[in-house]
């Protein structure tokens, strides 16, 4: 593959993604809107934020941290699944595909090419989201108050951030095995919808058997023993090198299975 046709495929992948791309991007700050309304509805929450104070931009920050990493490992996912679906099974279907399998470029090259593309837009997608609300709940309160100065919310915004960036690696690692399992589904299933319907069932599947791990190693430690706004970020998401060993293991395993299905798929 020389590098002509690498431009090619990166200049076919993102053409045709971008904006697919950006608005599942804006999709996962949805809970910005609904944290947004609240706060326009409460009268007591808006002259809090309005003094910028150390504990009560720590108490936001924490608090929009979780609700955005709640929202990741839950509806996230499934906005995650209709991100991926059309992967593979779409081009196929359009024959778009044909565009790449025309060039001196073999097809696990393609897959390859497709999947890691994908992959990086899922898992920044999903993970840099935690990071980037917190940076707008913080630039939104900053803007608000006016009559005040910043010195003294700057130490919560960094405190933030730093542990807001182990939520990051946990949703990134977890984007990947449901991008990974929706990938595959999408080289089986030609038709988007079937493709949709199993990677909701695997998703459903992955919450039944696993659902109170994933909470339990981001969310629930953090918010254990603390009172009704308070949020520990020093216990949040706790790094764990095993199972996110294992959702690498799960991830390659499952990209191996569409190389698989691929390779042997009839192209018409």
């Amino acid at each position: 593959m020389n590098r002509e046709i690498l431009k090619a495929m990166f200049w076919k992948e993102w053409r045709e993604t971008r904006w697919k791309w950006l608005a599942f991007a804006f999709a996962f700050h949805l809970p910005l809107l609904f944290v947004g309304l609240s706060v326009a509805l409460r009268d007591e929450w808006r002259f809090d934020l309005l003094a910028m104070s150390d504990g009560v931009t720590a108490m936001a920050l924490g608090f929009a941290v979780v609700v955005q990493s709640i929202f990741l490992i839950t509806a996230g996912l499934f906005l995650l699944a209709f991100f991926a679906v059309g992967s593979v099974g779409a081009e196929l279907e359009n024959q778009s595909i044909f565009f790449l399998l025309e060039r001196p470029v073999r097809r696990w090259q393609v897959l390859l090419f497709k999947y890691g593309v994908g992959a990086v837009q899922a898992t920044t997608c999903v993970g840099l989201s935690i990071l980037s609300t917190v940076t707008v709940v913080y630039v939104v309160m900053a803007a608000a108050a006016t009559n005040v100065t910043l010195a003294g919310s700057r130490e919560a915004f960094s405190y933030a951030l730093m542990n807001g960036a182990r939520g990051t690696v946990w949703t990134a690692f977890i984007a990947l095995v449901v991008y990974s399992a929706t990938f595959l589904f999408s080289v089986l299933f030609e038709k988007w919808w079937i493709a949709v319907i199993a990677g909701g069932i695997s998703i459903a599947g992955m919450f039944y058997y696993f659902g109170a791990m994933l909470f339990e190693w981001i969310i629930n430690r953090a918010t254990r023993n603390t009172g009704d706004d308070e949020v520990n970020l020093d216990l949040y998401g706790q790094l764990d090198p095993v199972p996110m060993l294992l959702m690498l293991a799960a991830s390659a395993a499952l990209y191996l299975a569409a190389q698989y299905a691929f390779a042997r798929k009839e192209m018409r």
